[in-house]
């Protein structure tokens, strides 16, 4: 399996404001290195990593946009730093701390992968039941796309509610799998952990669902 590229996008959503000014939040961030893509949107960039205050009226100030763009496997890693140091720049420029205002994280991840089999006859052929069968904590169901979906099974609970996964498999003209992977939690911790697992994890999947395809 090869990950051709990927794109990341964490929504960090909060108790309080605390990014209400986002002028100033741009100031910091430039401050620090970072370069104003938007000016009306108030997004900066640094490299292939990009950070915007929330634009939705009813949550101004309350959430933020941390996202990737067309990154390989092996720039994860500078993305859990590109989020680190966001972090680091609110608390020390803007007097806020991000964890301790912290009330969920929601991450999305694209995928575009090369699997040892011809993606579409796999996604158009497989077994959705099987792979439900082999596919630990998950259900799968087809959509009315032809789309491969899954869906976490409720374990536990982080004290606030309970933490869950979607996923949905498609392919691409090239022939491609693009996965998107959907985890909603309520720690950045919990959220580095996907991260740091997520090329295994792809992987994971992919190799299940090849597995559910008839031979042939």
């Amino acid at each position: 399996m090869q990950i051709r590229r990927m794109t990341m996008a964490l929504e960090l959503f909060f108790r309080e404001p605390i990014l209400a000014d986002a002028d100033r939040f741009v100031r910091a961030m430039m401050s620090n290195g970072f370069s104003i893509m938007s000016e009306e949107q108030h997004i900066v960039a640094r490299g292939s990593f990009t950070a915007r205050p929330s634009r939705f009226t009813r949550i101004r100030g309350k959430g933020m946009n941390i996202a990737a763009i067309a990154v390989t496997e092996e720039q994860i890693g500078d993305f859990i730093s590109h989020i680190n140091l966001i972090r680091m720049i609110v608390r020390d420029e803007m007097d806020e701390s991000i964890d301790g205002n912290l009330r969920a994280c929601s991450l999305l991840t694209n995928a575009w992968v090369r699997g040892s089999m011809q993606a579409s006859r796999v996604v158009e052929g497989a077994s959705v039941k099987s792979i439900t069968k082999v596919l630990d904590g998950f259900i799968a169901h087809r959509n009315p796309f032809g789309k491969i979906e899954f869906v976490s099974i409720p374990r536990g609970d982080s004290g606030e509610g309970e933490e869950w996964s979607r996923m949905e498999l498609d392919y691409t003209d090239e022939d491609e799998y693009l996965i998107s992977i959907h985890n909603h939690t309520y720690s950045l911790a919990r959220i580095f952990e996907h991260l740091q697992g997520m090329s295994k994890y792809i992987a994971y999947v992919i190799g299940a669902v090849e597995g559910s395809c008839p031979a042939g």
